[in-house]
């Protein structure tokens, strides 16, 4: 059978692999390079053949290896740009990269800089296939024992082989040889101070960079050093959705025709994200750790990075805290809003509590745009003597409840939200605050201004006013993991690999954000993983902890 020319394979592969990151495309690619790559696909991604049969492979000391175990991303990651496994360092096999010989580019480069070479020739599909089922490189060198020793016929060499030649082959959208393009994406019902807090912090983060880009651009254009190549320009669009949330998928298709762009960083919702996380999979935009409370917690996807699972992780460490302290007597009432956000924290309580074996909670839900009177609260006292009160409501909904008068004897303690209460103090009187708790899942507030110290100072020398800390903190380290990352990814503008950086970098990034403790690793998508629980000491000017960091 003959074969179409290596540079043929890869130039069709790119052309799809562009198609299928843009989500659309004015040409249908031919039905056999479709299945050839989506076959190969599965294959890399998830260890199972075209016929639905696992993958087989054994590695090291004859460890056999089955589908997903056995599949190319465990190692090579998901762009094929490799990293390290252990002390192992995980050479790419991006097509470009795998099918041009060794000492060319970077590798050429590194060489020169160690005095050692390192050359190999180009790998042909024969080469490849021996490398895959024996281990034997094109030089005829053994592969680390790591490599797994492959059982694929011919037709999966095939198909493998075409799916390399096109993985990370071409830029992403949204990047030009002088530019690329970032969104930021702003929710209906977000307060025009947050919109401006974090508008100001990524407007001047973008200006810093390009004040620094303009520098090494003039700098490549004096010179050859490849190293330049990888400088552009940073241009941020500012996506701003109206309307019901069954709408904002249009609205980004729209502003994403206009102008694609590399990735979206930070974002602002008072409500669900669900519409906006499904278009960034959809498309395959990475969305870089928006400031939400609601993100899709369930199957979150690849393309979406969150600071924490937001009221469902609040609602996790409460029924911690809840099995920890609770001496079985009386009953826990939650009250909630009866629509979608207010009834999410409300069912992930009462999951969590039953898998602990407590299910004696009752659920007072709250019907109507109107702040719950201080005769709702009596009536709900009265009626649910609660032991322990749940409170899923922003402050409007809760000023009135010290309007009830002291609270029932039989109140134990009162759980509020620091999420929904902007992380501010309850307001209520001094006769509730020794029975007042909070779900805190940010930095303490007694050590917030040691902890932000580093990005108020950035924010002074910018003459950007001090303003919510919490987004002002998490716009900054949004920014500034992008920026660490796309320093580390050269020109390989892969938006797969990008988000690889991101996950290895994100623990050590120097930038604060409102968060105590964020970490991310292959498949992690939510950095923020715990809370505190605070209470409120009569005479004290700030809460104070009354749990440990705790981890649901």
């Amino acid at each position: 059978m003959r074969r179409a020319p290596m540079r043929t394979v890869q130039r069709a592969l790119a052309g799809l692999a562009l198609l299928l990151a843009q989500g659309a495309s004015a040409t249908e690619p031919p039905a056999a390079v479709l299945a050839s790559h989506l076959a190969g696909q599965s294959i890399y991604r998830d260890g199972l053949l075209a016929s639905g049969e696992p993958v087989r492979a054994v590695v090291q000391q004859g460890v056999a290896l089955s589908g997903a175990d056995a599949a190319c991303v465990q190692c090579h990651r998901r762009s094929g740009l490799g990293g390290s496994e252990g002390l192992t360092p995980v050479r790419p096999i991006t097509g470009r990269l795998l099918f041009t010989a060794s000492q060319t580019g970077f590798a050429r480069r590194r060489a020169v800089a160690t005095g050692v070479a390192d050359a190999r020739p180009a790998y042909t599909r024969a080469s490849l296939a021996r490398a895959l089922r024996e281990g034997i490189d094109p030089t005829g060198r053994v592969l680390d024992a790591q490599m797994p020793r492959y059982a694929l016929g011919d037709a999966e060499i095939d198909q493998l082989y075409a799916y390399l030649a096109g993985l990370s082959a071409a830029a992403a959208p949204g990047v030009s040889d002088g530019e690329i393009h970032f969104a930021t994406i702003i929710a209906p019902g977000v307060e025009a101070d947050r919109r401006r807090a974090q508008l100001d912090v990524l407007q001047a983060f973008f200006r810093d960079k390009n004040g620094g880009t303009r520098k090494e651009a003039r700098r490549r254009e004096a010179g050859s050093e490849q190293m330049y190549l990888a400088y552009r320009t940073w241009v941020l669009h500012v996506w701003e959705l109206d309307g019901p949330p069954e709408t904002w998928h249009d609205q980004l298709a729209a502003h994403y025709r206009e102008q694609p762009v590399f990735a979206v960083i930070g974002g602002l919702g008072s409500g669900s994200w669900q519409p906006v996380h499904a278009f960034c999979e959809k498309t395959g935009v990475p969305c870089v750790l928006p400031d939400v409370d609601y993100p899709v917690a369930e199957g979150a996807g690849y393309s979406s990075l969150y600071f924490s699972r937001g009221i469902a992780l609040e609602a996790d460490v409460l029924a911690g805290q809840l099995a920890e302290t609770r001496s079985g007597m009386g009953t826990i009432v939650q009250v909630f809003r009866d629509d979608a956000t207010g009834r999410l924290p409300a069912q992930a309580l009462r999951s969590a509590l039953k898998k602990k074996g407590i299910e004696d909670l009752a659920d007072y839900p709250v019907s109507g745009a109107d702040a719950l009177s201080s005769g709702a609260w009596s009536a709900l006292l009265r009626d649910a003597n609660p032991a322990t009160l749940v409170i899923w409501l922003p402050p409007a909904d809760v000023q009135n409840l010290a309007a009830t008068g002291t609270p029932p004897a039989g109140l134990q303690v009162v759980y509020l939200s620091a999420s929904l209460f902007a992380m501010r103090h309850a307001g209520l009187a001094d006769g509730w605050l020794d029975r007042l708790r909070m779900v805190y899942p940010f930095a303490l507030p007694a050590n917030r201004e040691r902890h932000l110290a580093r990005l108020n100072a950035w924010l002074r020398a910018r003459n950007i006013p001090l303003a919510d800390a919490r987004t002002q903190a998490n716009a900054y380290f949004a920014a500034t993991v992008t920026g660490d990352a796309l320093a580390h990814i050269g020109e390989n503008f892969s938006r797969d690999y990008f988000i690889e950086r991101i996950e290895q970098m994100a623990e050590t990034a120097l930038s604060p954000s409102i968060y105590p403790h964020l970490s991310l690793g292959p498949g992690q998508r939510f950095a923020s993983r715990g809370g505190y629980i605070l209470g409120f000491p009569q005479g004290a000017t700030t809460p104070v902890p009354v749990s440990d960091w705790l981890i649901p």
